[in-house]
């Protein structure tokens, strides 16, 4: 799978795109901020075609959109999953429930793209 990092890169990209519209049309609020995921997942997707063809500058900006992605996607599953006082008063439990599942989801497409981008990388590393 480390061959072929644009499969997973489609794969996080798509559950980015969906997680980020979907946060955006289930909250009556219209939070601008839960179009970040789509629009990096759409970045992503672009990057597909570079990463098929070895394009290694590409791949180091595809590893560095999904990094950053996912410390933050990380950082919101913790919060979800393990609310402190501000937390709680400021979502309901459905609320938290849904950014759980959402946020653990895109965290784990990222933990996936990202032990499949370094994977590739020491790959080639010890292959050269």
């Amino acid at each position: 799978m480390t061959d072929k990092p644009q499969i997973i890169n489609n794969v996080h990209a798509a559950t980015l795109i969906g997680s980020g519209l979907s946060s955006y049309f289930m909250n009556e609020k219209r939070p601008k901020t839960a179009l970040i995921p789509a629009i990096a997942g759409s970045g992503l997707l672009l990057l597909s075609k570079n990463l098929e063809k070895g394009d290694q500058k590409m791949a180091h900006v595809a590893v560095g959109i999904t990094g950053l992605l996912l410390v933050q996607t990380l950082r919101s599953f913790l919060q979800a999953a393990v609310p402190d006082v501000e937390t709680e008063t400021k979502f309901d439990p459905a609320t938290l429930n849904r950014r759980k599942l959402i946020f653990g989801l895109m965290s784990t497409t990222g933990i996936a793209a990202m032990a499949t981008y370094i994977g590739g990388f020491i790959e080639k590393r010890k292959n050269s």
